[in-house]
């Protein structure tokens, strides 16, 4: 009993199955030994179970036939019956059988099975084409193909290929319909390998056998891991953030959705024929109006054009000399020439010559020539030439040549010899070689050779031989060349000169704190910082509320140093101060002073000094009292002195102290 229910449980899931799958493949097993037609059909319906629909005005029902078949597709036995004089199409539970025109066609259809030579089993997804007309036929799940071709072509050789399968070369010499079943033989998969087993046992057999026993006995190492104790105080280091590989990863994201969206433009039967068809074809010339509608048909992605007109949008495997399309342009390889479209291309691979786009341009590899869009570029390569965009510009590998956006540009590499514009700012990940200027900053990742110029700010993550020109500048090692800018820093200065208002740098740098007195205050307090050659000043003065002094003096300067020898240098500085005296409001009270002084270094990071000054001080007020130095005055008069009528002194004077450093 529990057989006979397997059984018919078995038998009502293949009837499940046979329904699901068209009439015209339902496989059955049938043997008719001359009977007629209309008998023969009524058979081969009921080993199928499903029906026929024909005109039997149009058919010799009459006529006897023989079929003996073991599992095969009703199609197959249909076509060894009929052979070319009727036509069979699947509706529903129903096969239509309709008889053949005798009228002369234009065209005549080649079909059949595509199958497995060794195994017997249909393959799915086999492309079959004709390389002249580019014809092509897919074979369905059930491996059934039919394809189309011109009577007008002299020879006619059909070219089969399926991935992991040889390479079918078939000439048709009949001009007429015709059942071809193919068989294809898979390509022998290579015995994998153990490749490190393999080279120990080389290595081991090319050794002498008598030294084989005296080779030294390998011991393990026994590694003692001890407790770490758990301490109060945590230490969190901050990594160092490796700009090379971020971008590396980002690419790879990048170049993947520039598959994907390659493939968002084309069918799934050219994504089939792309998978298949290794071979290239060439035709002088292609018009399309969407990438599967055109005059290389769904195997226009293995096609270099010469030129090619799209419509709307194409699609192809390269273009040599030009290509327009009314919304955009697709090319799996590469191009060489111009290419123009009204919104974007993409190229996978290699461009050389102009790319217009409406919009905008992504190409998978290497650029060389003139690059224009209105909103960006974007090259998976190297660039060279001129990209112009009305955003931006990205080269993911090196560039050379000139990048001008009205956003930014990015290069993730080194660039060359190159000049990069923008209306915000310009990004170089690698070494910058040239001038960068943006409206706000500008930011290379290893070494700058040429010039920054930007509204804000300039940034070089490594060595800056050249010229930064901003309102901020940084450089990790400013190795020559100047920094031009209200801020300028630096974490080693080996050969550069920093100007602006207040400038730092690490090693190589120049750093002074001096506290020290002069005839007009008891107490000054100044620091100094920048390089030996140029250094600005920031000095303060105080007297203590002492009788006839200034209350306090805040000042700016600039200086420059000489070393004599490891004990004596030279300073010649120049400062200007705003003295304020008696509780005043902020009068006029300006005093600038010029000194040449002597540091005299006592230990490595103490030195004394001594300085004599030649001062001016521009006065709105009474004159200043300089105790028993007034007889050290040089002059005084009236006069215009900063847009004001002022009292004008000037003497000289002397100032010392120490420095530390």
């Amino acid at each position: 009993m529990k057989k006979l229910f397997t059984f018919f449980l078995l038998l009502s899931i293949t009837q499940v199955f046979a329904q699901n799958r068209p009439p015209l493949e339902r496989i059955i097993s049938i043997k008719i030994s001359n009977e007629r037609l209309d008998n023969a059909l009524k058979s081969i319906a009921n080993a199928g179970n499903f029906s026929f629909s024909y005109n039997p005005d149009e058919f010799s029902v009459e006529k006897r036939v023989s079929v003996s078949a073991q599992n095969q597709a009703v199609r197959e036995i249909l076509s060894d019956i009929f052979g070319n004089t009727a036509t069979f199409k699947n509706r529903n539970n129903y096969i239509i059988l309709k008889k053949a025109s005798e009228e002369p066609q234009k065209d005549f259809f080649v079909m059949g099975y595509v199958s497995d030579g060794e195994t017997g089993l249909k393959i799915e997804k086999a492309s079959i084409y004709e390389p002249v007309t580019l014809a092509s036929a897919i074979s369905n799940q059930y491996g059934y193909y039919r394809l189309k071709i011109p009577k007008e072509l002299n020879n006619v050789n059909l070219l089969v290929r399926k991935q992991n399968y040889q390479d079918e070369r078939i000439l048709i010499r009949s001009k007429q319909d015709k059942t071809l079943n193919i068989k294809l033989l898979a390509i022998p998969k290579l015995p994998k390998v153990d490749t490190i087993a393999r080279l120990i046992s080389f290595k081991i057999d090319s050794l002498p056998n008598k030294k084989l026993d005296s080779l030294p006995v390998i011991q393990p190492v026994i590694t003692k891991i001890e407790p770490v104790e758990a301490k109060d105080s945590i230490i969190i280091e901050i990594p160092r953030i490796d700009y090379q590989e971020y971008w590396n990863t980002a690419k790879e994201q990048l170049q993947i959705t520039q598959r994907r969206l390659t493939d968002w433009f084309i069918t799934t039967k050219q994504n089939i024929h792309l998978d298949n068809v290794r071979d290239t074809l060439y035709r002088p010339a292609q018009i399309s109006f969407l990438p599967f509608i055109g005059t290389n048909h769904y195997l226009s992605g293995n096609v270099i054009n010469n030129v090619s007109i799209n419509i709307i949008g194409g699609y192809s495997l390269g273009v040599r000399s030009l290509e327009i399309g009314g919304l955009f342009n697709v090319v799996r390889g590469k191009v060489y020439g111009i290419q123009a479209s009204g919104f974007a291309n993409l190229v996978g691979q290699d461009v050389k010559g102009v790319q217009m786009a409406g919009f905008g341009s992504v190409n998978g590899r290497n650029f060389y020539g003139v690059q224009a869009s209105g909103f960006g570029n974007l090259n998976g390569g190297s660039t060279g030439g001129i990209q112009m965009a009305g955003f931006g510009n990205a080269s993911l590998k090196n560039f050379s040549g000139i990048q001008a956006a009205g956003f930014g540009n990015f290069v993730l590499e080194d660039t060359h010899a190159s000049i990069q514009a923008a209306g915000f700012g310009n990004t170089t990940i690698g070494n910058t070689n040239g001038l960068q200027v943006a409206g706000f900053g500008n930011f290379t990742g290893k070494n700058l050779k040429g010039i920054q110029i930007a509204g804000v700010a300039n940034w070089v993550d490594g060595k800056m031989s050249g010229l930064q020109i901003s309102l901020f500048n940084y450089a990790k090692k400013a190795q020559s060349g100047h920094q031009i800018g209200l801020f300028n820093f630096a974490k080693e200065n080996e050969n550069s000169v920093p100007i602006g208002l207040l400038s730092f740098a690490g090693k190589g740098g120049y750093r002074r704190l001096e506290l020290g007195a002069d005839e007009v205050n008891w107490f000054n307090m100044t620091f100094k910082t920048g390089v030996k050659r140029f250094y600005n000043i920031l000095t303060a003065g105080y007297n203590f509320g002492l009788a006839n002094k200034p209350d306090f003096s805040l000042g700016y300067g600039l200086g420059t140093s000489w070393k004599l020898n490891r004990t004596f240098w030279l300073n010649f500085d120049v400062v200007s101060s705003h003295i304020q005296q008696n509780g005043n409001y902020w009068n006029l009270r300006q005093h600038s002073k010029a000194s040449l002084g002597l540091e005299i270094h006592a230990t490595r990071h103490i030195a004394l000094f001594v300085s004599p000054t030649i001062n001016f001080l521009a006065s709105k007020d009474e004159g200043i009292d300089l105790g028993k130095l007034n007889n050290w005055k040089i002059s005084e008069k009236q006069g215009n002195y900063f847009g004001q009528k002022a009292m004008l002194t000037s003497w000289v004077g002397i100032q010392g102290g120490i420095r530390l450093f």
